[in-house]
């Protein structure tokens, strides 16, 4: 049964406030789809959540009151304004009349067939109030006498009676005291959940013990162990799938008596009994054993058959016998055990996953995916083959760009799917979740054809919407461009007569455009005859399009007005920060402009956000560094430094491990030069030479702050070095950059600046260097040999290589047919330890340092870690060759 309008609200609202997890949701639409009804009731039915937190999740996020009917005294004129039957049929009450607008509150506010239905039957506006079940029955009870109903006592309604035979029998066997039962009532009034629940999520009370007095209330028998039943097909048949999911209820035994069902609801005794046609013996069983007895024993999902009965095509009977005979459907494999198949992440990776999944760690892919152990891509590829759905990669599978636009952006964007091609009368959608029954259910309405969802990583599906979405494309902005050139005689056309959007477009096209290629720098160059436009993508830079040279100088002003630099300034270099927010594209750039005998040039340094910022399982760690490296961060003092050249990841190291170690109860504090990642809860200042805000002098200040945790951007003179070492003395862990070229060379630099051995051997705890190496491209990597050049100059032989498989990439679209895609990190990790320390107090050089640290401490150099990634077919030698000097 397809789910209302308000249904699809409710489910999102729920979801993103956290109310449900996605799992429970999915599973109460698929119960919905057989046994229909509200949501809302599925939900409160399978103990999901609560009635009153549903009603408060829809107060928060649509501000519909909720109203305590019992204590509203209604308006007689708004009573007469709803004719009596309307109202029960709509679990309706009128309560006051202003105006032309009548309160009313509803059973499901979000109902526009019950908004609608009121507003024809009164005349007037309806202005929709939540209340709850029992309060409407009550209200409709009291104040229509004509409808005949039973008018319960108010006290029971307000949940102010006596704690009632279940609380009165828990107490009576000791289970629980007084106060806790007081504890759970008042628990109770807030959340709407049943008593039983609540005592048990409060660790008061057990399961079983909670089973065992219900079934004594009912006058039954408690089976804690429903699993030995085997109905056979002709006592099933007695309640359809649908039934059994709506009454959680389970025929299991028939005889001359009438027939044994196990149910988790023994209210529902009567509509049991008038459905099976005979006497009926309830036993009770909790609700988990109830929702496996029925997986087990109507494991078809019997949706045809059931829409037959419901549009009286066949009988009950009829499709009893037909489900009797028909061949079980196997069930859909957990996504876990599909990632598991497919070699992308190992049994015990996705168990950790799962452990923190269930305790509230987030979705086990979101959990995979952050942990990094699965790519977005591995995580769509598992979706669709765990769902038998079509994956679909960008570059093999192209949108048509007729059909793209048939969904209009704001849909794109927010469900985060792309139209990819007609197939027969269907529409194919791209999708990072096909699952998503609310986002089928409005892009079938808005397209008006049938939608066939298929799977494509959530990165790819954003860059399609901003290629189809985004603003005028680089080719007509810079035909614009160009026709204004050519009508000055002039190169350098006056500024008033250039449209000042194009400009803004052009620049916007740039800087989205890098983004979407995941270039990590934009240079903006005038030469003699052109604006050329460079990225720097995986470390290499790559021509992009070209502008006239008549048009440099806006688009340099439009640069320094986003960057607030001086536009009028062109003699001297400056510098600035742009916060470039378009569509899903939400970045920050660091802007530095300089003359040229052209003109000026610009390169922009994309920074990534806070929240990009990777996991330290993501940085290309091998298993032994990464080992190491998570013991040693994790130590309460000590100075640790990460060293490499401009370029080689270490802002990115740095705040990755502030991510890790930076927990609340520490203080954490920052001096950066400048800021480029703005981390929540850190405490960040920024270097102002020109205001005396240095490094040294930021330092000094933060030793009087009481800080955990001090980092220092880059440790450049003396000074800076003393006040870190000492802070690191005297009981603070400072994590700081060092541009040297590898781990031993820090030590010496140190000694270079004026600090002596022993406080460098009794302060610093480890070393990092590290470079960037350019990952093969997965699409088109292939078996290669090695180049016996390459071997000699990286000091390896034939035998060192032997039994390893070497790839290459041959250059497709993914990569732009450079064969690399992404870059990763080769570390050289020193951790000091007692022989270290000893061979630091005596001086050492630089040389003697790496023996001992490679000898006897255990170190990987850079170019051996380097060798080894290569020899797993993660990068090629060559590019280690490049990157490491010995």
């Amino acid at each position: 049964m397809a789910l209302s309008i308000g249904d699809r609200r409710l489910g999102a609202i729920l979801l993103e406030q956290g109310y449900v997890n996605d799992h429970d949701l999915q599973r109460a639409l698929e119960r919905h789809s057989e046994v229909g009804g509200r949501l809302a009731e599925v939900l409160i039915d399978a103990g999901v959540v609560g009635e009153k937190r549903i009603a408060r999740a829809i107060e928060e996020a649509l501000g519909i009151p909720l109203v305590t009917l019992p204590a509203v005294q209604p308006d007689p004129e708004a009573l007469r304004s709803v004719q009596p039957q309307t109202a029960l049929s709509l679990l309706a009450f009128p309560f006051a009349l202003e105006g032309e607008t009548l309160r009313v509150a509803l059973v499901d506010p979000l109902s526009s067939f019950a908004v609608e239905t009121l507003e024809d039957d009164s005349g007037l506006n309806i202005e929709p109030y939540q209340a709850l079940r029992e309060e409407v029955m009550w209200a409709l009870a009291a104040y229509y006498p004509e409808l005949g109903l039973d008018v319960p006592s108010l006290d029971s309604v307000l949940g102010q009676a006596s704690p009632g035979r279940l609380g009165d029998r828990l107490i009576a066997r000791g289970l629980i005291t007084d106060a806790q039962l007081q504890v759970a009532l008042d628990a109770q009034q807030q959340t709407g959940e049943a008593l039983g629940h609540t005592l048990i999520a409060q660790g008061v009370l057990t399961e079983d013990q909670l089973y065992g007095v219900l079934a004594e209330q009912e006058g039954t028998t408690f089976v804690p162990n429903p699993s030995g039943y085997a109905p056979g097909e002709e006592v099933l048949g007695a309640l359809l799938r649908a039934d059994a999911l709506r009454l959680s209820a389970v025929p299991v035994e028939e005889s001359a008596l009438g027939v044994t069902v196990l149910t988790s609801d023994p209210r529902k005794r009567d509509e049991i009994a008038a459905l099976i046609g005979r006497p009926v013996q309830l036993l009770l069983v909790r609700s988990r054993d109830i929702e496996r007895l029925i997986e087990r024993f109507y494991p078809q999902r019997g949706r045809l058959g059931e829409t037959l009965v419901q549009g009286g095509t066949l009988s009950r009977d009829q499709l009893r016998e037909a489900l009797q005979v028909q061949a079980r459907e196997g069930k859909v494999k957990p996504l876990g055990e599909v990632i598991t198949e497919l070699g992308f992440a190992s049994s015990d990776e996705v168990d950790a996953a799962l452990l923190k999944q269930n305790t509230g760690g987030g979705r086990l892919e979101d959990t995979l995916v952050q942990s990094g152990k699965l790519s977005p891509e591995m995580l769509a590829r598992s979706l669709a083959a765990q769902l038998g759905y079509e994956f679909l990669d960008p570059v093999q599978n192209p949108p048509d760009p007729k059909v793209a636009l048939l969904v209009p952006e704001a849909t794109a964007r927010r469900y985060v799917v792309v139209p990819v091609r007609m197939q027969g009368g269907s529409l194919v959608v791209a999708m990072k979740d096909p699952r998503n029954v609310f986002a089928l259910d409005d892009l079938k309405l808005i397209t008006g054809k049938d939608i066939l969802p298929a799977v494509m990583a959530e990165k790819d599906i954003v860059r399609l919407i901003e290629r189809y979405f985004g603003e005028k494309g680089f080719e007509k902005l810079n035909k614009e461009l160009a026709d204004k050139a050519r009508t000055q005689q002039s190169q350098e056309f006056d500024l008033s007569t250039v449209d000042e959007s194009a400009i803004v477009q052009v620049v916007d096209s740039i800087i989205r455009e890098a983004a979407l290629q995941e270039a990590s720098d934009i240079h903006v160059e005038t030469t003699q005859d052109a604006v050329k436009v460079r990225y720097r993508i995986d470390g290499t830079l790559r021509e992009q399009n070209s502008f006239p040279r008549a048009a440099g100088q806006s688009i340099m002003a439009r640069l320094k007005i986003m960057g607030a630099l001086d536009i009028a300034e062109r003699r001297v270099p400056q510098d600035g920060r742009i916060r470039f927010h378009k569509g899903s594209i939400d970045l920050d750039l660091r802007l530095s402009t300089l003359p040229t005998v052209y003109g000026e040039k610009a390169v922009m340094r994309l920074l990534q956000k806070a929240s990009n910022i990777p996991e330290l399982e993501q940085l290309g760690f091998s298993p032994y560094n990464f080992g190491r490296y998570s013991e040693v961060i994790e130590k309460p003092n000590g100075i640790f430094l990460v060293t490499g050249p401009t370029g080689s990841g270490k802002s990115f190291t740095c705040f990755s491990t502030l991510k890790r170690i930076a927990r609340p109860e520490k203080n954490t504090t920052t001096i950066e030069d400048p800021i480029e990642y703005e981390v929540p809860g850190i405490v960040q200042s920024q270097v102002n030479n020109a205001a005396g805000m240095t490094f040294a002098r930021a330092l000094r200040a933060f030793l009087r702050q009481d800080p955990d945790i001090i980092f220092v951007g880059e440790i450049r003179d003396q000074e800076t070095a003393k006040i870190a070492v000492e802070a690191a003395l005297t009981g603070h862990l400072v994590l700081a950059t060092l541009h040297t070229n590898d781990a031993p060379g820090a030590v010496v630099r140190l000694e270079e600046m004026g600090i002596e051995h022993f406080n460098i051997a009794a302060s610093v705890i480890g070393v990092l260097a590290q470079r960037l190496v350019r990952r093969v491209c997965p699409e088109c990597k292939q078996p290669t040999n090695a180049d016996p050049e390459v071997l000699r100059r990286l000091g390896i032989g034939e035998s060192d290589i032997f039994g390893a498989t070497l790839v290459r990439g041959a250059g497709c679209p993914r990569c732009s047919g450079s064969g690399y895609k992404g870059r990763m990190g080769i570390h050289e990790l020193m951790v000091i330890d007692d022989m270290l320390r000893r061979t630091i107090s005596a001086g050492k050089t630089a040389t003697e340092i790496r023996d001992v640290a490679v000898g006897e401490s255990g170190m990987r150099s850079l170019r051996a870690d380097g060798i080894e990634k290569a020899l797993q077919g993660l990068t090629t030698l060559e590019e280690v060759l490049a990157v490491t000097a010995n």
